[in-house]
């Protein structure tokens, strides 16, 4: 019996980071690193720079889906943000 429990577990799966999402493909980046350079780009006041043109100046070979392509820096950092604090907000429900 231990033996049929064991072949069916299902193998871990890698969880795809959150911020990948955005992305078609990310090159050479790691998530981190695009996250970490959206949030120099919003620091920097560059909120109203198309987030295309953003995209190909600080993480060259990178590609944004369509949708978030046509928008601005700050509307890329918002849609990533909503959902996290949104993730956040549902485990702590869940944990009260």
């Amino acid at each position: 019996m231990s033996n049929k429990l064991a072949a069916l577990r299902v193998a871990e799966s890698k969880k795809p980071h959150p911020f990948e999402g955005c992305f078609t493909t990310l090159a050479d980046y790691s998530p981190e690193r695009a996250i970490g350079a959206l949030s120099d780009a919003v620091r920097a006041d560059k909120r109203e720079m198309n987030a295309y043109d953003w995209v190909h100046e600080s993480l060259p070979g990178a590609e944004l889906k369509p949708a978030f392509a046509f928008g601005t820096v700050g509307e890329l950092y918002r849609s990533y943000s909503r959902a996290q604090e949104y993730s956040r907000f549902k485990g702590t429900l869940r944990a009260a």
